[in-house]
């Protein structure tokens, strides 16, 4: 384990930090001496490469944290990175920074860029994307839910960034119309076989995933303890939301997505900011903690919104200090 105040001491003041935890659903399996090392050597390098993640963004802080294993019975091990980032306020024109980051590598490496997208407050930061920040002709979008016939995602990236930055419609891939178990199947179909998608997996790829969250610990249409969550490891990509007109990427898409961008302000998202990055939480009643893209997870956090968690932290130290003098 690496205290937060002995990585304070390296790297303060601009810093990003990679958190590892222990929270998806234990598998059970038999494990060898050395495939218990390597999974072990695994965690301390990926850590390490956290630590030195970059380049670093001004104004944000470092942190650390860890959650024990999971060990029942014979061996098991879940592991999760997170690069959390947190800033002394909005941090939209940060957000606009890591797409173009993202989508210009990806253009380079493979002449396009698939993005997914919610609604609200994270999709309108990309209004504040430069007009020369990639090429938007090679920018494809998708949405991690809507609202069949609504349509108020697609409208909303219409009018946040799509018409402005000249991303051609064409490229704005819309919800069908129709039942939703319909709809979610023909969506399915669309990410399995869309070229700008990454089809060497077990599942389709974006190359990034934006992700908003709620006090509860939603992120995208997916809510706590829903059936929608509880799918999660049976492979889908798309499901009708139960109840709902309404269709929603699941799990197990987000977690396929390359890189994955969480957002989560406000002192209202507080304990569950805490909740997720500790990893302190049941197996399905917090999907923005179970969030785990292939290449790198990154949370964006203000300071109202990392203070629990913080708090948590700072407990953890204090009784380190105590075990340390007795």
């Amino acid at each position: 384990r690496i205290s937060r105040r002995a990585v304070d001491a390296v790297v303060e003041p601009q810093v990003v930090v990679a958190v590892a935890s222990s929270t998806m659903p234990a598998q059970r399996s038999c494990c060898y001496f050395w495939a218990t090392a390597a999974v072990w050597a695994a965690m301390v390098a990926h850590v390490a490469r956290g630590l030195v993640h970059g380049p670093p963004v001004s104004g944000t802080r470092v942190l650390s944290t860890r959650r024990s294993l999971a060990c029942i019975e014979e061996f098991s091990i879940s592991r999760e990175i997170k690069n959390v980032r947190v800033f002394d306020g909005n941090y939209a024109s940060n957000i606009c920074d890591a797409v173009t980051a993202v989508g210009s590598s990806a253009i380079a490496s493979k002449g396009s860029f698939s993005l997914a997208i919610p609604g609200g407050s994270v999709v309108t930061a990309l209004g504040g994307l430069d007009d020369d920040a990639f090429d938007f002709s090679k920018m494809h979008v998708f949405f991690c839910n809507e609202r069949i016939g609504e349509n108020k995602c697609y409208q909303g990236a219409l009018d946040a960034f799509v018409t402005d930055k000249g991303v051609p419609l064409e490229n704005v891939h819309k919800v069908g119309d129709g039942a939703a178990a319909d709809v979610a199947a023909a969506y399915e179909e669309l990410l399995k076989t869309h070229p700008s998608l990454d089809h060497s997996g077990a599942l389709p790829s974006v190359d990034m995933m934006l992700l908003g969250t709620g006090d509860d610990g939603h992120c995208g249409s997916l809510y706590p303890e829903s059936p929608e969550i509880k799918a999660t490891g049976l492979g889908k990509l798309v499901l009708a939301v139960d109840g709902k007109d309404a269709v929603a990427m699941t799990m197990d898409m987000m977690c396929a997505s390359k890189v994955a961008l969480v957002s989560a302000a406000g002192p209202a998202r507080a304990e569950m900011v805490a909740k997720a990055l500790s990893g302190n939480f049941g197996d399905f009643d917090c999907p923005a903690g179970m969030v785990d893209a292939k290449e790198e997870t990154l949370w964006f956090v203000d300071e109202d919104s990392i203070a629990e968690f913080n708090e948590m932290q700072d407990d953890d130290d204090y009784d380190d200090d105590d075990d340390e003098e007795d």
